[in-house]
């Protein structure tokens, strides 16, 4: 038996589709989400206490990215935009248009860099100078045959990883605006995470989770589960990561053992489509396709905050992971 705690968050009434928490967090920390009602939304990431909807897209939001400092926040979305907002205040500072639905952003961590990736296979992956972003982005990218899912900035913002539903994840040199590693995996990738520390990367994809060293492209890890994996995330002492699946289950597993260490469900049970650890570790964010967002607590004793509480039982380098 296992007794899990969990901080419900409202705000959503659609999918949670992508989460972000910023890394800076002296004063505190914040969690952006994204969600398929047309809204970005900004939150306390401890307590889980809204501090404001961004309402500004005319369709579904599909990604969020935060600013290290939690300055900056950017939206993409099925309104065929990026904007950038003032995370704090709530005000838009810049809005990027794009020919078609913005599937993922990735800000460095200065927010002074945006990649851009559409869900569709004739557009670029793009990356955009902030000071002139109301102009054509510094550089384009081409190679996935498909739609881009995820972006994310790594090699301390000289390069970035792409994840496409071409089953592939590919690195691209920011500097010559080159691909210089392949990986590919059976099915396509549910999410892609860089780790606090810029040396692992994290990805999940429906037959099991994948951690890889991004300098060399080697797989540190594989782990196959027998379960549907829908998203994965390490947390920030590299101790634990978690995975979730298409049934509304989390499960947390200890990095070096792979070892069972608890799971969390919801009352009601809804698919799992984002995991986000806080800077701290202390909590692990779950975004959910009801539109719920809720804060796993790994250490309750810690906690200030108790919401539900759920008894269970229960040149081009390729490489290829089968």
């Amino acid at each position: 038996m296992r007794h899990e705690i969990g901080v419900l968050c409202p705000g959503h009434s659609d999918s949670v589709v992508e989460l972000s928490f910023n890394r800076d967090y002296d004063t505190g920390y914040f969690l952006a989400s994204a969600g398929l009602d047309g809204v970005a939304a900004l939150r306390h990431g401890d307590t889980g206490d809204c501090i404001t909807h961004l309402r500004k897209h005319t369709d579904s939001v599909w990604s969020v990215s935060l600013s290290h400092d939690a300055k900056i926040l950017a939206s993409g979305g099925a309104d065929c935009k990026v904007r950038v907002w003032d995370a704090l205040l709530g005000k838009q500072l810049k809005k990027l248009r794009h020919t078609k639905t913005v599937a993922c952003v990735d800000l460095n961590p200065k927010a002074t860099r945006l990649l851009t990736g559409c869900i569709d296979q004739e557009s670029p992956l793009a990356l955009f100078d902030m000071e002139q972003s109301e102009k054509a982005p510094l550089m384009e990218f081409r190679g996935h045959s498909r739609g881009v899912r995820d972006v994310i900035f790594c090699l301390e913002e000289h390069c970035f990883l792409s994840s496409s539903y071409d089953r592939t994840v590919r690195m691209w040199d920011c500097r010559t605006g080159t691909r210089t590693n392949s990986i590919f995996l059976p099915h396509h990738v549910k999410s892609l995470e860089l780790h606090h520390s810029g040396d692992i990367v994290t990805i999940a994809y429906a037959g099991g989770v994948i951690f890889l060293d991004p300098k060399s492209f080697e797989v540190l890890k594989h782990r196959k589960l027998p379960y549907k994996v829908t998203a994965a995330s390490l947390s920030p002492n590299k101790g634990i990561y978690v995975c979730g699946n298409n049934m509304g289950y989390s499960f947390k597993y200890d990095y070096d053992t792979d070892v069972d260490r608890g799971l969390y469900v919801s009352q009601e049970p809804s698919a799992v489509l984002a995991l986000s650890f806080s800077p701290d570790g202390e909590v692990c964010a779950i975004g959910s396709q009801d539109g719920s967002i809720i804060l796993w607590q790994m250490n309750p004793k810690q906690a200030s905050v108790v919401g539900h509480l759920k008894d269970e039982d229960d040149g081009e380098k390729n490489g290829s992971i089968s």
